[in-house]
C-alpha cells in the first residue's frame, strides 16, 4: 500500500502536470506571496529553480499535509477553476482513500493482545482471546461504593442471582445509541475496578470498527488515546499533533478529518492514571486542535466540550475517579463494566485450559470455594487463579484448598510463576525480593503504576530476574520517540508485593524500627478519605501475617519475615478501631472485617468482636464474600447475643449460606427489604435448626415470600423459647398461611408481637388471627398482632 507521503505527492504531481510552463511561472510566483499556513514561505530561489517533483517535494517540506489545500487557494485565486475543483476532489477521495488505510493501521495494532496465559510474552489473537463481558447502563457515585473491587463484586453477585432487567444491561454495540428520551449521549463514561477488562474492552472496540463490524456509519475515525502514555508527556500538544501520531503518519489529512468533528469517536482510557487532571473548575482550556498546550489540557478540552464539542468521547476509569470526572462532563452517560458472566467465566476457563476435563476440575473447586468464586468475575483474578490451579493439575487430578483467601491466591502464583520460570530456577534471594518490593511500596504511597529506567535504577533491580518475572515492560510513543516504561503485571500484584516489603525481615534494627514506623502509619493514613488506594495493601499485609502464609513464604520461597513483629502493631490497630466510639458501621465496618478475614487469625476476631455488638451495614449492597467475611467475624467472637441490621443489602439464598457459621452468635437478625425468597428462609430454616434458634428478633419483611415456605419457617419458629418479635410485612402470604402462623403464635410463648401488615390474608384469616389475638389477652398473655 502507498503510504500517506507518496499518496499526497502523487496527487500534488498529478495536479501541476496539468499546467501548462505559464501556468506554472505564475503558480510558484502566487505561492511565493501568498500567506502560507505557519507564514513560512518556500524562498523566491528554491522556488525558481524547481522542476514539477523538485516543488512537489519542497510543498511537502514546508506545508505537509496543508499543502493539497494550499495549492487549491492558488489554483483559485488564479482563476483556473476547473484545477480546483478537480484537486478539491483528489482531495475528498485521497480522505476516503486514507479512512481504509488508517483502519487498516488500526487493525494491524489491535488485532493481537499479550497472551496473559503464557510466562513468554507470546501474543494471540483478540479475538480468539475476548469474551463478552457483562456490561450495565447505570452510574452509581464513589460514596456509594468506597471499595470498588467488592462494590462490584456485590453487583455482579446480585446481576447473576436475581433480576438483571433492574439495571439495563447493554453491550458496546449499544453505548451510544439513543435513550428512552430519544437523545444521543456525545460522552459515555465506562467505568469498573482494576482488572476488570475496560482496556480490553477499548481493544475490541478498535479492532471491531477497523475491520467494519462496530459503528461502520456512525464514526469516520476512532481515535484512542492511552492515559498511561499520556500522563509522561511534558512538553506541550495540539489535538492535531496527537492525531498524527494515532496515523503514525506525519501526512495525514488531519485537517480534513478535524472537519467533520460529528464523525469522530475519541476513547480515554484510563482516566484515573492522570496524575494531575486540571481542576474540574478551571477554565484552563483551548478551542483549537492546533493550538499547543500540555496534554492534559487537550483531553480536559475534549472532555468539557470547548474542543470539538460535536465530537464523541468514551471514557474509561475506575469508580474511584467518576465522580471527579463528572464534573467536568456534559450529560455523560455512565456505564459499568461488571466482568464475566457465569457464562462468561465458563467460556473462560474452557479457553484458558484446552482442556474441559481441566477446565470442569477447576470450575467446580472454585464454585465450592466461596472466597474464591465471589472473586472470579474480575478477568484479571480468573487469570491468576486459572494460572494456580492450572500448575496443581499438573501433578495432580484434584486441587488441595489452597486458595481460600485473596493472598493466598497470589501468594500461590507467585511460587508458581518462580518455579516454572526458566530464568529463576534458584529461588532469588531475600534481598532480591525486597527490591521488588520496596519499588511497589514506593509506587503504591505515590499512586504510581509507571516505573521509568531510573526508578529500576535505584532500586537496584536492573540485572534482577524478579525483574522481568514481575514487571511488564512496555514501550511508548513520547513525541517522535519512543521510551520504555515498566509496571507489574497488574495493580494487584503491586498490591501485594507492597504489601509484601512491611513482613520480609529487615537487615537491620534501624530498618526494622523505620519498618514499625512506616507501618503505624500506613494503618492509620489508609482509612482517611482519599487514601482507598491503599485498602488492597493493608488486606494483604494482615493476610501475609498470618501464621500459615508465613510459613509457606518461609519454607517455600525461602524468605525470612519480621510477622512476628508486624503482628503485635497489626493487633494493637484493631484493637484501636475496635475501640472507636461511636463504633464503625456501614463500609468502614465491613472493610475492618475483611482485615480480620485476611488474616485467619480467630485471636483477632475473639479480641475486638466484643465491641462490635450490634452490626449495621444496613443500605449497603453485599457480595457472597462480605457475608463470608462477616460469618467469620462472628463465629470467632466471644460474646453471642450480636444483632446485625442487613436491611437492604440485596440478600439472595447464596448470602444466607455465607452467612451462616456466623447466625448462631446472633440474637437479633434483620433481614428485611432483601430479596431471599423461599428459597432463601429454607436455607436460613435449615442454619436454625441445625445452630439452634435463639433468636430474640427475626425481621423478613419484604423479601418474596409465598405460603410456600411458611410451614417450615414456623415450624422451626415454634421450637424457640426466645423470639419476642418477628416480622413478616409486605410478602405475599395468603389465607393458606394463617394456620401455620396460628399455629406458631400458640406455640412459641415467649412471641409477644409479629407484623404481618400488606399481605394477603384475607378477611378469614385477619379475622381468625385477630380472635386469637383476643383469646391470649384473656389469658393474660402479653401478644400484640400487627395487620
Amino acid at each position: 500500500m502507498e503510504t500517506g507521503t507518496g499518496m499526497l505527492q502523487d496527487m500534488l504531481l498529478d495536479a501541476l502536470e496539468d499546467l501548462g510552463e505559464e501556468e506554472l511561472k505564475r503558480f510558484k510566483f502566487k505561492l511565493h506571496t501568498t500567506t502560507a499556513p505557519g507564514d513560512k514561505n518556500i524562498p523566491l530561489g528554491r522556488l525558481e529553480r524547481a522542476d514539477r517533483e523538485n516543488l512537489v517535494g519542497l510543498l511537502v517540506e514546508f506545508y505537509e499535509d496543508k499543502a493539497a489545500v494550499l495549492m487549491v487557494s492558488v489554483f483559485e485565486d488564479m482563476g483556473l477553476k476547473y484545477n480546483a475543483s478537480k484537486l478539491s476532489k483528489a482531495i475528498g477521495k485521497r480522505l476516503e482513500g486514507y479512512k481504509k488505510k488508517y483502519a487498516e493501521t488500526v487493525m494491524e495494532e489491535y488485532q493481537l493482545t499479550e497472551d496473559q496465559n503464557s510466562l513468554f510474552g507470546e501474543s494471540t489473537p483478540l479475538k480468539d482471546r475476548y469474551i463478552e463481558l457483562l456490561i450495565i447502563r447505570k452510574h452509581r457515585p464513589q460514596k456509594h461504593r468506597e471499595h470498588e473491587l467488592s462494590a462490584t463484586g456485590r453487583l455482579h453477585m446480585e446481576l447473576l442471582e436475581s433480576n438483571r432487567s433492574e439495571y439495563s444491561p447493554t453491550d458496546i454495540e449499544s453505548l451510544f445509541e439513543p435513550d428512552n428520551s430519544r437523545r444521543t449521549p456525545r460522552t459515555v463514561v465506562l467505568q469498573g475496578p482494576a482488572g476488570i477488562g475496560k482496556t480490553m474492552t477499548v481493544q475490541k472496540i478498535m479492532l471491531d470498527w477497523s475491520s467494519g463490524e462496530l459503528y461502520p456509519d456512525v464514526f469516520d475515525y476512532v481515535f484512542c488515546f492511552h492515559c498511561r502514555e499520556l500522563r509522561f508527556r511534558e512538553e506541550p500538544h495540539s489535538l492535531a499533533d496527537l492525531l498524527i501520531e494515532q496515523c503514525q503518519d506525519m501526512y495525514a489529512p488531519v485537517k480534513k478529518i478535524l472537519a467533520q468533528p460529528e464523525k469522530l469517536l475519541f476513547i480515554i482510557d484510563g482516566f484515573d492514571e492522570l496524575r494531575s487532571f486540571q481542576d474540574p473548575g478551571g477554565d484552563n482550556c483551548c478551542d483549537d486542535p492546533y493550538s499547543k498546550v500540555s496534554v492534559e489540557v487537550v483531553l480536559s478540552s475534549l472532555l468539557r466540550k470547548t474542543l470539538l464539542p460535536k465530537s464523541y468521547l468514551l471514557i474509561t476509569t475506575r469508580p474511584g475517579a467518576a465522580e471527579r470526572l463528572q464534573e467536568c462532563l456534559k450529560f455523560p452517560r455512565f456505564a459499568e463494566i461488571l466482568g464475566f458472566s457465569e457464562k462468561g467465566r465458563r467460556k473462560y476457563f474452557l479457553k484458558f485450559f484446552e482442556d474441559e476435563r481441566k477446565a470442569n476440575i477447576a470450575l467446580r473447586f472454585i464454585e465450592n470455594t466461596i472466597a474464591v468464586s465471589t472473586i472470579c468475575f474480575i478477568p484479571m483474578v480468573c487469570w491468576v487463579i486459572c494460572s494456580v490451579i492450572k500448575v496443581e493439575l499438573e501433578t495432580e487430578d484434584e486441587i488441595a484448598d489452597t486458595l481460600d483467601t485473596t493472598t493466598k491466591v497470589f501468594m500461590q502464583f507467585s511460587h508458581g510463576l518462580l518455579k516454572h520460570d526458566p530464568k529463576t530456577r534458584m529461588i532469588p534471594s531475600l534481598k532480591e525480593f525486597r527490591k521488588l518490593c520496596s519499588l511497589a511500596r514506593d509506587g503504591i504511597l505515590e499512586q504510581k503504576i509507571l516505573f521509568e529506567e531510573q526508578d529500576i535504577k535505584k532500586h537496584d533491580l536492573d540485572a534482577s530476574s524478579l525483574k522481568d518475572l514481575f514487571l511488564d515492560r512496555r514501550t511508548f510513543h513520547k513525541g517522535i520517540g519512543r521510551h520504555t516504561l515498566y509496571s507489574f503485571l497488574h495493580l494487584c500484584f503491586q498490591e501485594f508485593f507492597a504489601a509484601m516489603w512491611y513482613i520480609l525481615q529487615k537487615e537491620s534494627t534501624e530498618e526494622l524500627d523505620n519498618n514499625k514506623l512506616d507501618l503505624k502509619r500506613l494503618l492509620v493514613e489508609c482509612e482517611k478519605p482519599g487514601n482507598e488506594h491503599l485498602t488492597f495493601t493493608v488486606h494483604f499485609i494482615f493476610g501475609l501475617s498470618s501464621e500459615k502464609v508465613c510459613t509457606f513464604l518461609e519454607q517455600m520461597l525461602e524468605c525470612k519475615t519480621s510477622s512476628d513483629l508486624v503482628k503485635p502493631l497489626l493487633l494493637h490497630r484493631a484493637e484501636e478501631v475496635a475501640a472507636e466510639d461511636p463504633p464503625r458501621k456501614g463500609h468502614r465496618l465491613l472493610k475492618f472485617f475483611h482485615c480480620l478475614f485476611e488474616i485467619q487469625e480467630t485471636e483477632f476476631a475473639r479480641r475486638v468482636m466484643n465491641h462490635f455488638q450490634m452490626i449495621n451495614l444496613s443500605f449497603k449492597i453485599l457480595s457472597v464474600l462480605d457475608c463470608r467475611v462477616l460469618a467469620f467475624c462472628l463465629q470467632h467472637s466471644e460474646i453471642r447475643d450480636h444483632s446485625i441490621d442487613l436491611t437492604f443489602c440485596r440478600l439472595t439464598s447464596h448470602h444466607m449460606r455465607a452467612l451462616a457459621s456466623g447466625i448462631k452468635n446472633c440474637t437479633t437478625l434483620e433481614f428485611g427489604s432483601n430479596r431471599l425468597g423461599n428459597s432463601g428462609v429454607k436455607v436460613l430454616c435449615a442454619i436454625l435448626k441445625e445452630t439452634g434458634c435463639n433468636m430474640t428478633t427475626l425481621d423478613l419483611d419484604e423479601n418474596f415470600l409465598t405460603d410456600a415456605c411458611i410451614q417450615e419457617l414456623c415450624d422451626v419458629l415454634s421450637t424457640s423459647h426466645t423470639l419476642e418479635t418477628l416480622s413478616l410485612q409486605e410478602n405475599s402470604f395468603t389465607e393458606v398461611s394463617v394456620p401455620f402462623i396460628q399455629h406458631l403464635i400458640e406455640t412459641c410463648t415467649s412471641l409477644n408481637f409479629i407484623r404481618l401488615a400488606n399481605n394477603s390474608l384475607g378477611d378469614k384469616g385477619r379475622k381468625r388471627l385477630k380472635q386469637l389475638e383476643k383469646k391470649l389477652t384473656r389469658l393474660e398473655r402479653s401478644f400484640l398482632l400487627w395487620m
